[in-house]
């Protein structure tokens, strides 16, 4: 079984597009958030969550806070209450890549990995150029469901992206196609992998 942890390479970064309920004209709700965000860089989470929610119960409508407090309650692993957050921020802003990018993250802690399919599928609606859809999607197939053939897919979409970006997470990727491989060869598949990677224009990962 490939042995890469699905959700060790993350992308959390707290400056996702802007739309117009990202931010808030509230000075009070900017100021905790401003604050909630001085303890997530320390990772002083439990303050961090304490600042934020002040921030919400001041503008229910302020989507960042909402998403903040959402990885701020992951990161003390309390799952339900930052799927909770990921979703309030996504009942504001339906199109808000980083509640859907996190809530797909945290669907693999829980071990509910369909549900972290679904999230990744909602995510390529709005961001299909985005690579780590299909990583993710990839990882969790070929890592978690054993489904190497679509494991491999998606793999091969997220590696060309990465090459078209210039990312240097396209070894990740290869990673996994060389360990598809070798699961795929123990089933006696190997020619099947040849064909999925060449319908991709892509030579076999060593």
């Amino acid at each position: 079984m490939v042995k890469n942890c699905p959700v060790l390479k993350e992308k959390l970064a707290t400056n996702e597009k802007q739309s117009s309920k990202s931010f808030s004209a509230n000075e009070k709700a900017v100021e905790f958030y401003s604050k909630g965000l001085d303890e997530l860089k320390t990772e002083k989470f439990a303050k961090a969550i304490d600042y934020f929610e002040k921030a919400v119960k001041e503008d229910p409508e302020f989507a960042f806070a909402w998403d903040n407090l959402g990885l701020s309650y992951r990161k003390i692993n309390n799952y339900d209450k930052a799927l909770e957050s990921y979703k309030k921020s996504l009942e504001i802003d339906p199109k808000g890549t980083m509640p859907l990018q996190n809530i797909a993250i945290v669907y693999q802690y829980k071990q509910e990995y369909q549900n972290a399919i679904n999230a990744y599928e909602k995510l390529a609606e709005i961001d299909k150029n985005n690579p780590e859809i299909y990583y993710g999607i990839g990882n969790i197939y070929a890592t978690k469901l054993l489904d190497y053939k679509k494991g491999l897919e998606n793999m091969c979409k997220a590696y060309l992206m990465y090459i078209e970006q210039k990312s240097p997470f396209r070894t990740d990727a290869e990673k996994i196609i060389s360990n598809i491989y070798a699961e795929m060869k123990k089933q006696g598949k190997e020619e099947e992998f040849n064909e999925i990677l060449k319908s991709y224009n892509i030579s076999q990962t060593k």
